[in-house]
């Protein structure tokens, strides 16, 4: 019975271990996936610190195709205002040129009709004497310096208006290469912003994600602790139990043994008493002997193992929204004339300032709900090509070679544009330099 109540006792105990056992070894592989998501975002924070030395080279980068623009926009500006100060120039000796070749004509037609030469000679010949003579001379001499003056005059202007010309052409052929420079530089700067802001967005998607298990292992791992210790509470009530039981067994032992020593000291006294006995008992004494009662030992309940339930990591797919887009009308002509006087802004693409390509990009995505490219080379390819005498209203007109633009419009009939023109001017309608435009495009809508 000893042995019985004992291995009951040490059961309860060996079961309560083998239920908790689980639960730890269950905590220790959660702490192993937390330490390799710490791991994960140790290496994260590496990445980040390479990723922000990347951005800072980017941004300066930006920062210095920005001033560059700035430079370009100075110099563009300062060229216009040479080009209309030539342009000046050259209507002012157009007009003196005009006024000398008038006098000029009018001297050719006297000499051809009143003989000037001979008139000159009998001015001479009737002089009365000789000082009269030499006065004559004198100033028949300066009719004729007059008048080579007057037509070397004529011929130096005539030059300085075809020099002024050239000048405000080559001005002009300034300006469109800084135009088709700062269309490239707003690329490039588009592409390296897109570059930045995608390696920020990923590195930091990638990040929240790591933090996000490790914060779901952490709690399955604090749920993991409080099972084991509950069931580490559970051994030391069981091992507290069997002590109970072995020590109640023990007591129980010694008690017995008791008893039965007692029993065999009554039995001898009986015995003699009976012997020596001067009178006997007519019937004979019976002992009655009663056994020792056990009682019977606790019955130790092992508690039931559950299992254990770990959750399966949820990880969210990303969700990418859409830009809004206004709802699109379909008239692009009605729309580009809603933003007539808007200034120009290099690099501007709302109506709180327009360049030449973001306006035309602005208009279409009101139009039409579409993305033409943010700048005039991507526009180039938003649609069909056709020639400039085949444009049609909606169109877009280019100016420059392809896949180097250097400005774009939005034609509207009848040989006239709207456009974003140039620094210190504003949206405005125009026909100027028409025939000089390369191409146009029929959107693709």
């Amino acid at each position: 019975m000893k042995k019985k109540l004992v291995a009951i006792a040490l059961a309860g105990t060996i079961l309560a271990t083998s239920i908790v056992t689980p639960f730890t070894a269950q905590a220790d592989e959660i702490l192993t996936k937390i330490q390799q998501q710490e791991t994960k975002i140790s290496e994260l924070d590496s990445k980040q610190s390479t990723v922000e030395e990347n951005l800072s080279a980017i941004t300066a980068e930006v920062d210095a195709a920005e001033k560059r623009a700035e430079t370009l926009l100075a110099n563009r500006v300062k060229t216009q205002d040479e080009i209309v100060a030539l342009q000046e120039d050259i209507a002012e000796l157009q007009v003196v040129i005009a006024q000398r070749e008038e006098q000029l004509d009018e001297q050719a037609r006297s000499v051809q009709v009143n003989g000037s030469n001979e008139n000159y000679l009998n001015f001479i010949v009737s002089s009365e004497s000789f000082t009269d003579l030499v006065s004559r001379i004198d100033v028949v001499s300066k009719m004729v310096s007059a008048n080579k003056e007057l037509v070397e005059q004529q011929v130096a202007d005539q030059k300085a208006v075809e020099d002024k010309k050239n000048k405000t052409e080559d001005n002009l052929n300034e300006i469109n290469a800084m135009a088709m420079e700062l269309e490239q530089l707003k690329g490039d700067l588009q592409v390296k912003r897109i570059e930045q802001e995608s390696a920020v967005a990923a590195l930091a998607a990638e990040k929240a994600t790591a933090e996000s298990d490790r914060e779901m292992f952490l709690a399955q791992k604090e749920e993991a602790d409080q099972r084991a210790a509950a069931e580490a509470a559970s051994i030391a009530a069981a091992e507290a139990a069997a002590a109970t039981v072995a020590a109640t067994v023990a007591q129980a032992s010694s008690e017995e043994s008791s008893a039965a020593a007692s029993s065999v000291d009554i039995a001898s006294s009986t015995v003699a008493s009976s012997e020596s006995a001067t009178t006997a008992s007519s019937a004979p004494a019976q002992t009655v002997a009663a056994a020792p009662v056990v009682e019977s030992a606790p019955v130790v309940s092992a508690p039931a193992a559950a299992a254990p339930v770990v959750s399966a990591p949820v990880v969210a797919a990303p969700v990418v929204t859409a830009p809004a887009l206004s709802a699109p009308t379909g008239d692009v002509v009605s729309i580009a004339a809603q933003y007539i006087g808007v200034p120009y802004v290099w690099g501007g693409k709302t109506p709180s300032g327009f360049d030449c390509s973001g306006f035309t990009s602005y208009v279409f995505r009101q139009a039409y709900g579409i993305e033409i490219g943010g700048y005039t080379v991507p526009q180039e390819n938003s649609g069909t090509q056709i020639a400039v005498s085949a444009a049609q209203a909606g169109d877009l007109i280019f100016w420059g070679s392809r896949g180097a633009t250097y400005h774009v419009a939005i034609y509207v009939g009848g040989g006239q544009y709207i456009h974003a023109p140039a620094p210190g001017q504003t949206v405005t309608y125009s026909s100027y330099n028409l025939s000089g435009a390369s191409f146009a495009v029929r959107v693709a809508r």
